[in-house]
């Protein structure tokens, strides 16, 4: 049996009074006559790595907190390693120099000239400036805010370790293996970035490098994989796409005139994934951050965010199901044919009001 999950967004306008059976007749009748389509349901396996890819994004999150409450009581122990130079801690309490001041102090360690032993030599803050900015008030409650804060950030650590093995577990049985390979990282690894090697394993399960798309990595690849699954061929064409993840513009259009576009909130880990790429695009030197500039310029930011991630979904679902190489363009390229669109489209209006250009 194959079974039709049908949104009831689209079989609730039923005139007459309404119960369970009524609905339960309508939405037969429908599906007799073949006028309701399913709704996307991800396979078994891709059903497995979501529940662990969105269970460690929930504990990113909660890790972010406890990185939060550790910098919110070293603030409160009048620890301050950034003076007369760039913050060191407050902006990056998670980097290996704030860690290890933190773990001294936990330990118990208030000597100002052995936590200053931990300054990075690239930190611009001078050595005395660093030295004076640990002379903390070391109260007793706030360092057992930081003890538990840093316990707790431990712990969060450990499980998100967990999930991902059995995240590299997942794509090795998806790739066609028995899961129990592993693939370390030859580079050092980024915050909030796997421990594992996740761009192998998804290049060999997409058969394409998707990383090569501006402003996508590995995380994001994983991220929008669990939710849509290996096979974008469900949907058949790139606009049947961007719909789905809400991305696609519904204009309000009244006397064959766009008046308006309606505006809806749509609960799409993957739109999430696709908007926050675009966003990071803000100042690349690709052909997409050179989009995303000029529609912001013209007609904000959010519209910019959103048109920049329908076009990157595009370009998502035409390699993923015609199995093509990203199409690299730098900026200037890209200024060279936006520039020859503008003049078209000059020479339109022109023709237009019967005036001729001249260069």
């Amino acid at each position: 049996m194959e079974l039709c999950l049908a949104n009831a967004r689209y079989v609730r306008n039923v005139p007459g009074r309404k119960s369970d059976v009524s609905d339960s007749q309508w939405i037969q009748q429908l599906h007799s006559y073949g006028l309701l389509s399913g709704s996307f349901i991800a396979e078994g396996k891709i059903r497995e790595l979501r529940a662990y890819v969105r269970q460690r994004e929930n504990l990113e999150q909660q890790k972010g907190i406890q990185i939060a409450l550790m910098g919110k009581s070293l603030q409160l122990l009048n620890i301050k390693p950034h003076l007369g130079g760039t913050p060191q801690i407050a902006s990056g309490t998670e980097l290996k120099t704030s860690m290890n001041i933190i773990r001294a102090i936990v330990k118990g360690e208030r000597s100002t000239k052995e936590l200053a032993k931990f300054r990075h030599p690239q930190m611009k803050v001078s050595a005395e400036d660093f030295e004076k900015g640990l002379q903390g008030n070391w109260r007793t409650e706030h360092l057992f805010s930081l003890k538990q804060a840093l316990t707790m950030y431990d712990f969060i650590k450990d499980q998100m370790l967990e999930c991902e093995k059995e995240i590299e577990r997942t794509l090795g049985e998806i790739n066609g293996g028995s899961g129990d390979e592993l693939r370390n990282k030859t580079k050092a690894i980024r915050q909030n970035d796997y421990s594992f090697d996740a761009k192998s394993y998804l290049q060999e399960i997409v058969g394409v490098d998707l990383t090569q798309i501006s402003g996508v990595d590995e995380k994001t690849i994983l991220t929008i994989l669990s939710e849509t699954g290996t096979d974008l061929s469900k949907w058949k064409t790139a606009q049947n796409f961007t719909s789905w993840l809400g991305l696609a513009p519904k204009p309000k259009i009244t006397g064959e005139k766009i008046v308006g576009h309606f505006k809806h909130s749509v609960a799409n880990r993957a739109n999430q994934a696709f908007r926050m790429t675009a966003w990071a695009l803000n100042k690349s030197k690709c052909y997409l951050g050179s989009f995303y500039r000029k529609l912001a310029a013209r007609k904000g930011s959010a519209v910019a965010v959103k048109a920049t991630a329908r076009k990157i979904a595009v370009i998502f679902w035409n390699m993923m199901t015609k199995k093509v190489e990203f199409e690299t363009r730098t900026q200037a390229e890209y200024e060279i044919k936006y520039q020859d669109r503008q003049l078209k489209n000059l020479e339109k209006m022109a023709k237009r009001l019967g005036v001729t250009l001249q260069k």
